[in-house]
Order: C-alpha cells, then sequence, then structure tokens
C-alpha cells in the first residue's frame, strides 16, 4: 500500500511541475489611451491567465476586479488628458485627413504615449538593469510606437503585434506585406479607395500613401529610436526589431473586410469585446425605451468623437429631424443640451451594448469604429454613418457596400437628405435582412477565436518566435521587393532593342531611297 500511495506522490508532483513548465510569462502593454484599442484583448488576457500563465498588462483602461498574485495591471490612463486635448470632430469640419494628422499630430502625441509607458515606475523595476524580471513574449500594438519594442530586446523575448483597427501601410510594408494605396482595405485613404478609380486619384493616392510611409521610416522611427535609448541604453535599430514580428492578431472580421492578401502570420478576429449578459440599463432609460411603441433610434459618435463639439447648426439639424420622426432617439450627448426634443434622451455615457441589444431599437447612427460595428451586426442593427477620423471612413463606407447601413459626410449634410437615409433604412427590410446574414456568417466559424489567439500566443513561444512564418521580403530592398531593378532593366533592353531596330530600318530606308535617286539619275543622264 505504501508502495502504490509514494507511486502515486510521484506521479502527481511529475504532472504538477510538467504543469508548471507549461506556464509562460506574458508582458502585454497597449499604450494607446483609447478605450476601443483596449477592450478587443481584454478576453485575451484573462484567457492567458486561465490557462495559468503569468500576465503582466500595462493598459489605459484596468480590467475591474482582478485579484490575482498572476495577473499584474500597470495603470497608464494618465496619458489620456492628451488624447481628450484633440478635437476631432472640429478637424473632420476643417477638412484635415488622416495623413495631416499623422504628419502633424502624432509624432508629438505618440511621444507622450511612449513616455508614460517607459516612465513607469512599475515597468522600470522590471526593465532595470539590475532587474531579475523574465518574460517569454511580448503582445503589443503595431501602430506608430516602435520605442515600446525595445522591450522585446530588453528580456530577448518574440512580438506579437496586435492592432484594433487593420493593419497601417507603414506596418504592412515593415513586415513584407503589399501596399495598394487605392485598394478598398487600405483605410489611411479614407473615402478615397475603391474599385475602378481614375488615373488621377490613383496617382494621388500612391504619392500619399508613400509619401507617408516615408515620413514615418525617416522622421517616426529615428525619434522614437532616440526616446527608446533615454531609458534602455544602445538598442538594435527599431526597424529592425519591427521586422522580427513573430505573429500579428488583428482585430476584423474577414467578411466585413474588403479581400486582399495577407501576410501569413497575420490571424484575424472579431467581436471578442462582445458581453455575454449586456449590463442592466438605468431606471429611466429602461422605461424610455420600453415605452417605444414604434421604436428608437440609438446615435453615438464614440468615445474620442463628441457630439457636443458638432456646429451648433448641425445639431439644431439633427434636433429637427428627431422631432418629427415617429422614433424616440437616445442620443450620447457630453454636454447639457436645453432645448432638445422631448422624443430625445440625452446620456454623457451609455452601455452601448444593453442599447443595441433591446427589441425596440430601429437604427444606430454611428461615428464608424470598428468595434461599434462588430456591436451592431452582432445584434441585428442597421447604420447610419458619419465618419470623423482614421478607418472610420472605410468602415462606414464597408458596411455601405455590405448594404447594411448608408454613408453620409456629416461636414456637407442636409436635412432632407439625413431624413431620407433614416426613412430608408428603418422601413425598407433588405437592410435588416442583410445583416442577419453578414451575423451569421461572421458566427460561421470552428472554433473560439479568443482560444485560437492564446493557442497561437504558447506556439510563438514553444517555436522561438515562429520564424519560419516571417516573410522574408521585409529584408529585401524595396526594388528587388517588387523586381523594379529587373522591370526597369528590362525596360531599357526593350527601349534598345526597339531604337536599335527602328533606326536600322531607318538606315535601310534612307539607302534605299537614295539607291533608287542614283538610279534614276543614270537613267536620265
Amino acid at each position: 500500500m505504501k508502495h502504490h500511495l509514494s507511486s502515486l506522490l510521484f506521479v502527481l508532483c511529475v504532472l504538477g511541475i510538467a504543469k508548471q513548465s507549461e506556464c509562460y510569462k506574458i508582458l502585454a502593454i497597449v499604450p494607446t489611451p483609447s478605450y476601443s484599442h483596449q477592450i478587443p484583448y481584454r478576453r485575451l488576457w484573462l484567457e492567458l491567465h486561465k490557462r495559468g500563465h503569468e500576465v503582466v498588462l500595462a493598459t489605459s483602461d484596468p480590467i475591474p476586479n482582478i485579484k490575482s498574485p498572476n495577473f499584474t495591471q500597470v495603470d497608464i490612463s494618465q496619458s489620456y488628458g492628451t488624447i481628450k486635448s484633440l478635437d476631432f470632430v472640429q478637424m473632420r469640419f476643417e477638412g484635415k485627413r488622416w495623413t495631416y494628422f499623422v504628419e502633424e499630430e502624432m509624432l508629438p502625441m505618440s511621444e507622450v504615449f511612449a513616455k508614460t509607458v517607459l516612465s513607469s515606475t512599475e515597468l522600470r523595476k522590471l526593465y532595470a538593469p539590475d532587474s531579475n524580471a523574465t518574460f517569454d513574449v511580448l503582445l503589443t500594438e503595431v501602430l506608430f510606437l516602435p520605442s515600446i519594442y525595445a522591450f522585446a530586446h530588453r528580456f530577448n523575448i518574440p512580438i506579437i503585434g496586435i492592432s484594433s483597427l487593420g493593419l497601417a501601410g507603414f506596418n504592412e510594408h515593415a513586415l513584407g506585406g503589399l501596399i495598394l494605396p487605392s485598394h478598398e482595405y487600405t483605410w489611411e485613404m479614407e473615402d478615397n479607395t475603391g474599385t475602378n478609380l481614375s488615373f488621377f486619384k490613383r496617382l494621388c493616392n500612391f504619392v500619399t500613401m508613400w509619401r507617408t510611409i516615408y515620413y514615418i521610416y525617416h522622421e517616426m522611427v529615428p525619434h522614437h529610436q532616440k526616446l527608446a535609448e533615454e531609458y534602455f541604453g544602445p538598442l538594435p535599430p527599431l526597424l529592425d526589431l519591427l521586422k522580427n514580428v513573430s505573429m500579428l492578431f488583428i482585430n476584423q472580421a474577414d467578411v466585413m473586410t474588403p479581400a486582399r492578401p495577407k501576410l501569413a502570420n497575420m490571424i484575424t478576429f472579431t467581436a471578442s469585446h462582445i458581453e455575454k449578459i449586456p449590463k442592466a440599463l438605468p431606471k429611466d432609460l429602461q422605461a424610455f425605451l420600453d415605452g417605444a411603441t414604434n421604436g428608437f433610434i440609438y446615435f453615438s459618435l464614440g468615445s474620442n468623437a463628441r457630439s457636443a463639439s458638432l456646429p451648433l447648426e448641425i445639431r439644431r439639424m439633427f434636433c429637427d429631424v428627431f422631432a418629427k420622426l415617429p422614433y424616440r432617439v437616445v442620443w450620447k450627448f457630453e454636454e447639457d443640451f436645453p432645448g432638445k426634443p422631448d422624443n430625445v434622451y440625452i446620456g454623457k455615457w451609455l452601455p452601448q451594448q444593453t442599447i443595441l441589444a433591446h427589441p425596440n431599437i430601429k437604427l444606430f447612427i454611428y461615428q464608424g469604429g470598428l468595434q461599434s460595428s462588430e456591436e451592431t451586426v452582432h445584434y441585428g442593427v442597421p447604420v447610419l454613418g458619419f465618419a470623423i477620423l482614421a478607418d472610420q471612413d472605410y468602415q462606414v463606407a464597408r458596411m455601405e457596400a455590405l448594404g447594411i447601413g448608408k454613408y453620409l459626410e456629416i461636414t456637407t449634410l442636409k436635412k432632407d437628405e439625413l431624413e431620407n437615409a433614416i426613412t430608408e433604412l428603418i422601413t425598407n427590410k433588405k437592410y435588416k435582412e442583410r445583416i442577419h446574414y453578414i451575423r451569421n456568417v461572421v458566427q460561421d466559424t470552428p472554433y473560439d477565436p479568443v482560444k485560437n489567439l492564446a493557442w497561437w500566443t504558447e506556439y510563438v513561444i514553444r517555436t522561438k518566435g515562429a520564424p519560419h512564418l516571417r516573410s522574408s521580403l521585409a529584408f529585401q530592398p524595396w526594388y528587388q521587393r517588387c523586381d523594379m531593378d529587373i522591370v526597369v532593366f528590362l525596360t531599357i533592353v526593350i527601349f534598345l532593342i526597339a531604337f536599335t531596330t527602328f533606326h536600322l530600318i531607318a538606315k535601310i530606308l534612307v539607302y534605299i531611297h537614295t539607291n533608287i535617286k542614283s538610279t534614276e539619275k543614270q537613267k536620265i543622264s
């Protein structure tokens, strides 16, 4: 009996050691102070922790009610002040495009975000030269903060890049992907993309895209290189660290994204932040929605754009149209709103998913945020989109192309245009039927997307960075990647052959012409 008991204890110890050896230390840094950048990955952090891994998460929006010695959250929310100081709605009305934002606003803003992370007391203790802290992988955003990649060099660990709004052109190029300036997927071009564009428009997109990429390579990356070295000391080129990103977790549904070639190490997912049990509504709001016998409209410009920043004449236009409609309206509005119509409910913060899940909802008027697009598809609510910044033009245009919404330009909006769009979207059943179809396609997947991401995270660690999935094009010069040297060579060869051929033909013709004239002269003489 003692022998069997000893054997059992030995087996349990071996299993315990084996289990412990499978637990990894994961460093996750999401430096952008925006709720929409944080929530798509919350379930992933919790899933990794559930699997027994130790997680250190630097985030501007800490997950509430986490009490575990193996889950450490570093609060970097102080950088919110920078992004809240920008008026994105005003920028839209001033005609400032995304490329302007990148070249004029992004560098100083990204420096603040990066310094908030690099100067964090908790993180400095981890990456200090005398620190014994170790990690197995870094998960961080691949946007416009390359200085964060220095953590991967400090701990000698692979990087998994994450993005909550598709892959930016600069990162696509650095990782060996295709740059297609006029493709619908290229969200940086906002509303200038599409099929069968004119030559001039494609030329403008080409110049704009490559000018922006050049700016990031030659201005932003060197700036972040110096910034990172102030904290970490000498570093290899941050661009080399970026090129060695092992895998990409991109928040986008394939059915809601125009098809195009993807990098081999890119994993896409969607709707991971959707709540299984939506939050309860305030009692007054619940009564307002329950009493909407004809249905209601939900209106929100998201967390970064403010309805209160809309010009007075635009706000008045919305009020005039809402007052005429037989529907109630719930409007996320950040200030007091005297003179609003009686059928309009104002809230500075609203539980969006719960509102979208209400059976009386008819329409969602929004700014085109990706997470809002995922939510409205999940709950089957058609949309009317007014893009404000970044990927939102692309998102709203895609919703219109899918037949589940309409796109209007808020800076040139007319009252009858707004009223007709709302009426069409609510009364025409094709939008509701189409969005139910899209929802079914999105949800038709053989695996849980978050558990799939967790498995790939472990795979990257097990395979020491999964180097076999990285594109070798990332390390080739641009002219070799596009075979431009060959194209130029063949162009020169063809030109020389054509030139030589025409030259010989011309000489032969001149020779023949000269001989004919000489013969005629001889006959005359």
